[in-house]
């Protein structure tokens, strides 16, 4: 695949997930009135198992159909950089399952859970937009080197 081909997927694909990690912190910041959390829960669930499915495809198309292939052939230093990269990938998706199997344990009248784990859920997100930006940065570097650029 052209270099310019996967950079505009990589960006669509990333676009993507941003809309539904944002739809995730509106559904986290949902105040439930009283001791019935059913209908924020079964929204958190809905779009956290979006979110994790949508997270894999894009985790997935990044390692094998995407930059990392292409990356790891520009220089040595880039290349150990998308092993760290590919390593925190391994992270996200643990944790990203790890949340859902915890939502769909819960009680709708256990909110002090509900709220520790959109807590953990707003954390993945967090780490995953650091993480997205050490991607960003790198195909940068990686697309200048390409160019001519420095090294």
């Amino acid at each position: 695949m052209h270099r310019q081909d996967i950079a505009q997927q990589t960006q669509i694909e990333h676009d993507l997930l941003s809309h539904v990690m944002q739809g995730l912190r509106i559904s986290t910041a949902w105040k439930v009135p009283g001791q019935d959390a059913s209908r924020k829960l079964s929204t958190v669930r809905f779009v956290t198992q979006s979110f994790q499915r949508h997270l894999e495809r894009l985790l997935a198309l990044e390692e094998f159909d995407g930059y990392m292939d292409m990356v790891s052939g520009c220089a040595a230093h880039l290349k150990r950089a998308t092993i760290v990269l590919r390593a925190e990938h391994d992270s996200f998706r643990t944790e990203a399952r790890r949340i859902v199997q915890h939502l769909e344990r819960l009680s709708v009248s256990d909110l002090a859970a509900l709220d520790n784990v959109c807590a953990d859920l707003l954390v993945l997100l967090g780490q995953i937009e650091t993480h997205n930006s050490k991607e960003i940065a790198l195909l940068q570097e990686s697309f200048s080197q390409e160019e001519g650029g420095e090294a």
